[in-house]
């Protein structure tokens, strides 16, 4: 038995508490995942594992063996990473998450730069607007942006976010401007479906703030989409920076309320709180924060 890969197998198991999800992040066969852990078991002359057809349950062996496995894998990736610097090539395989519209805009010609940098990490992306379970996936490093709400990892600032209400020019001839955030309320306000409270904008200037609901004849769960939307004259969106700078830049469409701010908010680095992060995360953990942060 590989003792190193049983461990690795064991420790997806038990923060998956799922055989079939631990054998999907880790492309390999359920049996084999069974394997593993009952030869584990066996070596260990212990019971990690409780399990029948429908869950599994871990035993107090299996939280102190679970325990002992992170340290150990840790150190030996930790390891592994130092000796790479020593060689000037770090490697190994990354899996990172992130936004749609983001991703496509601003990480890929990052990725592209890093990649270049470091040639022997190979990276894995998954291009998503929804929140991914870290721990169930695999995920080394997810980039989200909003509120995090009650995730037990750790979050690093990446670069902060700012709405722009905005309509096309075509819109506004057939519906006039909105002068006032209640105005919106005879207008067609397409809605993000994945933002947090997305039937509500919120609205502040020195004097006021509104926190108003909307309403709208398209809702969808991708902010390029509605932008697009937008741009053809279907109603008024609420959309950050990077997607509509380059249309309100070209004039197909029309910034509305500016005496008013709308959310603002952060992209984040997202990541396991671990004692020894990986050398390749922290790799590109740095290099996101340089480069995003950057006023560029």
């Amino acid at each position: 038995m590989d003792k190193l890969q049983a461990m690795k197998v064991y420790c997806r198991v038990y923060e998956a508490e799922s055989f079939k999800l631990a054998s999907e992040s880790l492309d390999i066969s359920r049996p084999m995942v069974t394997r593993y852990i009952n030869a584990l078991e066996e070596d260990l002359g212990a019971k990690l594992l409780h399990r029948n057809t429908r869950n599994i349950s871990v035993t107090h062996a299996g939280k102190l063996y679970y325990q002992h496995c992170v340290t150990i894998l840790e150190a030996i990736e930790e390891a592994e990473g130092e000796l790479g610097d020593l060689s000037h090539k770090p490697k190994g395989h990354l899996r990172i998450s992130v936004p749609m519209d983001f991703g496509l805009t601003h990480m890929v010609p990052i990725l592209s730069e890093f990649s270049a940098l470091y040639p022997e990490i190979t990276l894995e992306v998954d291009f998503n607007d929804k929140r991914v379970d870290l721990t169930e996936s695999g995920i080394d490093l997810a980039v989200r942006g909003g509120d995090l709400g009650g995730d037990h990892f750790i979050a690093r600032p990446l670069c902060t976010l700012r709405g722009y209400v905005c309509a096309s020019p075509e819109y506004i001839e057939r519906n006039g401007a909105p002068e006032h955030p209640a105005d919106l309320k005879t207008h067609n306000c397409l809605q993000y479906t994945n933002a947090p409270n997305s039937g509500r904008w919120y609205f502040k200037n020195r004097h006021e703030e509104f926190d108003l609901p909307i309403r709208g004849s398209i809702m969808a769960n991708n902010g390029g989409a509605l932008t697009r939307l937008a741009v053809a004259g279907t109603g008024v969106i609420i959309q950050p920076g990077f997607l509509v700078d380059k249309y309100i830049e070209s004039g197909q469409l029309v910034p509305l309320l500016t005496q008013y701010e709308t959310y603002s908010g952060q992209f984040y680095a997202v990541f396991a709180g671990r004692k020894l992060l990986p050398k390749k995360v922290r790799l590109l953990i740095d290099f996101l924060v340089e480069k995003l942060q950057s006023p560029a």
